[in-house]
């Protein structure tokens, strides 16, 4: 019997140990068909990366007609890799979440015969591909470039098959240039290749996401899944031949050949770029640089909030256990003290003693979760505050930013409070949505605070007045000492609720928002690891309980409706005549703006515009490692219509020239007037080779109109450059103004590219 029972015993024993350890079945779809684009994650599968982690991963091919968001959201699936329109999903208000990008570039093309040169030659036409593909906003923005839609050709069911592209049998197929483009080769066919890029268009690709239910309901499953397929691609990309075999073995129900696949591991290294780029990291500033494209397509609303906040993945998972080593520490330092500012009200303020306001109650929330000792150190400005920090009299900021200086004496948590910066001014100044009409006025900020030390790095030429505290810059601006005070929305609305009202007012809003965290001594760094785990361990409710305590509208008990009729009659006039002169007021200012940087005569981008817009694609092709073209025209003998028909004629065709330049380039790039009868145009994310087809179509068009007045027909000359990396502005001008000078020596009518 006793026998018996320790069986039993060790059967349960058993069968407790395996269900611990049992797999958690997840499922990943591709947007593809098996290849070496998912090599990253066949080899977390078959290293074990996904088992270490308890996880059994099945991955989905792509079927035709299916929405892969759509089947993540609706748990078919569990995780998804899809292209760069999870963007457009998410600011459309899908509830996904995505996780890691890994091509920073797409390879998505489109394959053509070679007669189809431009887009635009499509029309008509019969194209094979992925309706996913051919949604995709990268084709998209370069069909609308060329006043193109979805209707404007046939689009063919996918046989997977180039031999249907090979034999003729469509027009036009939407390839990957990592795959498809060795097939074709190999094929002996010729073709001519449509590069988004090429048009302006550089999207992420490869992206892996999932349903924010996904997330919030397995937060450590979602962690560990990103984590071990981050490393697969670690170990792929390392071990190309290795993984070419599994998938000859395992993978390979497109039948590639191994020349194929390791054809295609060659250009996705180049497409990840991970001596550059770090695998799996997201940008960003980049997902808002898409973002902004697709609001120009008209695919997102232009008021969409541009808050990646909830969308990007956070990969820190915090422990909010202090460890021994913590506890340790704590309890040898004893208390620690706390430097808070003394006056910045809702926020915290020093009042007979003590610490009150918003980080107050937080600290309390964090004393509970901790049983931390901490008191008060008193002081009486922030100025004060920083220097008992800089001379370790207190070991934490209870509220502040991190800056250059505060980070030689202080290590910042993550923000646990994020709010606009504005300008407050008396009531009767203008409204103002550009913050740099104010640089000639004096603008108040308290003596310490991280917004002086940005303004006075960014607007080095404004007057900025140090004040000791929000009263006093208030108070200063009431009384005609300052034109505005800069501070937080919350703090400078408080105040004003409280002393101000109907003198001050909130008149502008900066671009910079304040991101205020706690500060710890970085002397002793443990602190930073300790307070990191505490700020992460207050919940959302308690965060909205603590800003409800102190942002909210008290009710009275007593109410004189016949003057609170009196008053709103009088503010709902007030904000009438404000929102109407507001409005005159914006009008003239766009009219003001429109005209310093139009050239008045021909309507396109003045001198002045087109440099700053040269000088800006520069400097973005400089710091994300692309391209961008530059075309210089002129028209030819132009001289001779102004000598024999007089300048009247002269400006005419002037302006039926810029019609003809606006009308026959990409909605992307930018034209201007660069001086008498010479224009420049400025093509982002184009090569070389798509840029001589730009001007060479341009040039036709040019040649082909109808300029009357006796004249007819007119040419121009080009000269086109790219930027390769080397160059700077003035070497990019001087290449594309010889190139023309070539053009014009070699006949006129012409496109010659430099150098060449």
């Amino acid at each position: 019997m006793l026998r018996f029972i320790n069986i039993f015993y060790i059967l349960v024993l058993f069968s407790s140990l395996q269900g611990a350890n049992k797999l958690q079945d997840v499922s990943l779809q591709f947007q593809w068909k098996n290849q070496f684009e998912y090599a990253g994650f066949y080899a977390a599968k078959e290293k074990g990366f996904y088992k270490d982690v308890g996880l059994n991963v099945s991955f989905k091919e792509y079927t035709n007609g299916m929405s892969i968001i759509d089947d993540v959201i609706s748990k078919k699936s569990t995780y998804g890799i899809t292209y760069a329109d999870l963007i457009v999903d998410y600011l459309h208000g899908k509830p996904i979440v995505f996780l890691a990008n890994f091509f920073k570039h797409s390879p998505l093309i489109l394959v053509t015969q070679p007669e189809i040169q431009l887009p635009s030659d499509l029309k008509g036409k019969k194209i094979m591909g992925v309706q996913d593909s051919l949604k995709s906003t990268a084709f998209l923005m370069m069909f609308k470039d060329f006043g193109m839609d979805m209707n404007s050709f046939t689009n063919v069911l996918p046989s997977f098959n180039v031999n249907d592209f090979v034999n003729k049998k469509v027009d036009a197929m939407v390839a990957f240039s990592t795959n498809e483009l060795y097939d074709i080769d190999k094929a002996g066919a010729k073709y001519n290749v449509i590069n988004p890029s090429s048009y302006g268009t550089e999207f992420y690709d490869v992206n892996l996401f999932t349903s924010k239910d996904e997330l919030i309901n397995h937060p450590q499953r979602v962690k560990n899944f990103r984590e071990a397929s981050i490393k697969g691609w670690e170990y792929a990309l390392t071990h190309k031949e290795e993984i070419i075999e599994l998938i000859l073995k395992k993978y390979n129900t497109q039948h590639k050949s191994r020349g194929a696949l390791e054809f295609e591991a060659m250009q996705i290294q180049k497409m990840m770029n991970p001596t550059l780029f770090k695998i799996g990291s997201i940008d960003k500033r980049r997902v808002r640089i898409m973002a902004e494209d697709f609001i120009e397509m008209g695919l997102v609303a232009n008021d969409a909030s541009l808050d990646f906040d909830d969308f990007i993945y956070n990969d820190i998972n915090y422990n909010t256990d202090l460890s021994k080593t913590e506890i340790k520490y704590l309890k040898s330092k004893g208390t620690l003290k706390l430097c808070t500012d003394p006056s910045w009200m809702p926020f915290e303020a020093i009042k007979d003693n003590k610490h009150v306001g918003i980080a107050a109650d937080y600290f309390n929330i964090l004393r509970k979760n901790s049983n931390i000792s901490m008191e008060l150190y008193p002081t009486k400005s922030w100025q004060e505050s920083l220097e008992a920090a800089q001379n370790r009299k207190c070991d934490i900021f209870t509220l502040a930013s991190a800056t250059p200086l505060r980070l030689k004496y202080m290590d910042f948590t993550d923000p646990y409070i994020k709010l606009p910066l504005v300008v407050a001014t008396k009531i009767d100044k203008p409204y103002t949505e550009n913050f740099y009409t104010l640089k000639d006025k004096k603008i108040g900020v308290v003596q310490g605070y991280s917004i002086a030390e940005i303004l006075h790095s960014k607007y080095p030429n404004m007057q900025i007045v140090e004040v000791k505290n929000i009263h006093e810059g208030l108070t200063k601006v009431e009384n005609g000492e300052l034109y505005g005070y800069i501070d937080n929305l919350v703090g400078i609305a408080y105040i004003i609720q409280h002393d101000y009202t109907g003198i001050l007012k909130v008149s502008s809003r900066l671009n910079e928002d304040v991101a205020l965290a706690i500060g710890t001594r970085n002397d002793e760094p443990i602190l930073h690891d300790i307070f990191q785990k505490l700020v992460h361990s207050i919940s959302e409710k308690e965060k909205q309980s603590v800003f409800n305590n102190w942002i909210s509208v008290e009710e009275t008990k007593e109410v004189n409706y016949s003057v609170l009729y009196k008053i709103s009659l009088f503010v709902l006039v007030l904000s009438l005549i404000y929102f109407y002169r507001y409005h005159e007021l914006s009008k003239y200012n766009k009219k003001l703006e429109k005209l310093s940087r139009t050239d008045v005569l021909t309507g396109l981008n003045n001198r002045m515009k087109i440099d700053a817009i040269l000088d800006f694609q520069y400097k973005l092709a400089k710091r994300y490692d692309t391209v961008f073209g530059v075309i210089m025209l002129d028209i030819d003998h132009f001289k001779d219509v102004n000598d024999i028909y007089g300048h009247q004629i002269g400006d005419d065709v002037l302006k039926q020239f810029a019609n003809i330049i606006q009308e026959n380039i990409r909605d992307t790039d930018s034209a201007g007037r660069w001086g008498g009868e010479e224009f420049m145009i400025i093509c982002p994310q184009t090569e070389i080779d798509a840029l001589f087809k730009v001007a060479e179509h341009l040039r036709k068009k040019i040649a082909e109109h109808d300029f009357s007045n006796n004249l007819h027909q007119l040419t121009a000359s080009f000269g086109i450059t790219c930027y390769n990396g080397a160059q700077d502005v003035n070497t990019l001008i001087k290449e594309s103004d010889s190139a023309l000078y070539t053009a014009k020596e070699f006949g006129r009518n012409r496109v010659v590219i430099a150098n060449s």
